[in-house]
C-alpha cells in the first residue's frame, strides 16, 4: 500500500522538490554574497555593541540588500502551493474512483486513509522544512539587523510555514472528499488559504498580545529594541501620545536649532514621538499562537475528511 501510494504521488513530490531546488538556485548565490558583505563590513560587531557608530554601514548594507527582503514576499504563497500540490493525488483518486479497487483488495478504509494521509503529511512537513531552512539561512544578515517580526520575515521562519503547508493540504483533502472534483477543490482551497492568511496577517496577528506603546521626547533616544520590532505606528505626538496634525511646522521650527538644543525646543512645543509596536522578544510566542491556529484548523479538516470518507463515500 505504501509503495502504491508513493507511485501515485511521486510526480507531485518531485515537482515540489524541483520548486525548492529552483528557489535555492536563486537564493543561494545572493545569500552567499550578502553574508560576505555583512562580514566584511563588520556589521556583526555593530549588532553585538548595540549598533553604536554603525549607522552609515547599516544604511549602506540596507541600500544594497534590504529591498530584496520585499521581493521575497512574493514567495509567500509557496507553503500553500506546496501543500495543495502534495494533496492533489488524494482528491484525484476520489474523483476517478480508483480507491474502490483498493477497498476490494482486503485493504480497509482505515488503512487506506492512514497511508494516504500519512505520506501527504510527511511530504508537506519535508517541503516546509526545506523552505524554512533555506529562507532562514538566506535572511540571516537581515534578521540580525532588523529582527524577524516583520510580515515579510515572520511568515517564512520558525514553525508557521509547517502549519501553513499542512493547513493548505488539509483544506484540499477536506474539500476534495466532499466534492470529488480535483480542479474545483484546488481552486476553492487556494482561495480559502489565501483569504485566511491575509485576514490573519493584516488584522489578527498584531492583536495576539496587546502591543507596546512608548512616548519619548524628540531629540532623546527612543526604545532600544525598536529597530528589530514590528512597528505598527510611529508618528509625532504630544506628551500624552496623541498624534500631532501640525508636526511639520514644529519640526521645521526646531530643526534649525542646534542639536544639543533640540530636546529643549521639542519640549517647549510639546513635540514627542509615539511608537506602537510588537517587540522582537515576542517572535516565538506569536509563532506558537499562529501555528496553533493553522495547525488546529488542519487537524479539524483532516478529522472531517476521515469521517466523510469512512461514512459517506462508497
Amino acid at each position: 500500500m505504501i509503495w502504491l501510494t508513493w507511485r501515485q504521488q511521486r510526480t507531485e513530490t518531485l515537482v515540489a522538490a524541483l520548486v525548492l531546488v529552483l528557489l535555492a538556485a536563486v537564493l543561494v548565490p545572493v545569500g552567499l554574497h550578502m553574508a560576505s558583505v555583512y562580514d566584511s563590513a563588520g556589521l556583526a560587531r555593530c549588532v553585538a555593541h548595540g549598533g553604536d557608530g554603525c549607522g552609515s554601514a547599516v544604511s549602506n548594507f540596507d541600500s544594497r540588500f534590504h529591498n530584496l527582503g520585499g521581493l521575497i514576499a512574493w514567495f509567500n504563497l509557496l507553503p500553500g502551493l506546496l501543500g495543495i500540490l502534495l494533496a492533489a493525488p488524494f482528491v484525484l483518486e476520489l474523483e476517478h474512483g480508483t480507491f474502490r479497487l483498493a477497498w476490494t483488495q482486503s485493504i480497509t478504509r482505515r488503512r487506506w486513509l492512514t497511508t494516504k494521509l500519512g505520506l501527504i503529511g510527511l511530504g508537506a512537513l519535508a517541503a516546509a522544512l526545506g523552505l524554512t531552512l533555506l529562507m532562514t539561512w538566506w535572511r540571516g544578515p537581515l534578521d540580525h539587523l532588523h529582527g524577524r517580526m516583520d510580515v515579510n520575515v515572520f511568515d517564512f521562519e520558525g514553525v508557521v510555514p509547517f502549519a501553513y503547508t499542512l493547513f493548505a493540504a488539509a483544506l484540499v483533502i477536506a474539500l476534495g472528499a466532499v466534492l470529488r472534483r480535483t480542479v474545483l477543490a484546488i481552486g476553492l482551497a487556494f482561495i480559502g488559504y489565501l483569504t485566511l492568511r491575509l485576514v490573519i496577517q493584516t488584522w489578527v496577528r498584531q492583536n495576539y498580545v496587546a502591543p507596546v506603546r512608548k512616548v519619548w521626547l524628540v531629540g532623546r533616544p527612543g526604545p532600544a529594541s525598536l529597530d528589530t520590532a514590528w512597528n505598527l505606528q510611529n508618528v509625532p505626538s504630544d506628551r500624552f501620545g496623541h498624534p500631532l496634525a501640525h508636526a511639520d511646522s514644529v519640526f521645521a521650527l526646531c530643526g534649525s536649532a542646534p542639536k544639543a538644543a533640540l530636546p529643549a525646543c521639542a519640549k517647549a512645543h510639546d513635540l514627542y514621538n509615539l511608537a506602537v509596536y510588537q517587540p522582537a522578544s515576542r517572535f516565538w510566542l506569536f509563532q506558537g499562537i499562529e501555528a496553533a491556529i493553522f495547525g488546529g484548523l488542519a487537524l479539524a479538516l483532516i478529522a472531517f475528511a476521515v469521517w466523510w470518507v469512512r461514512d459517506r463515500v462508497s
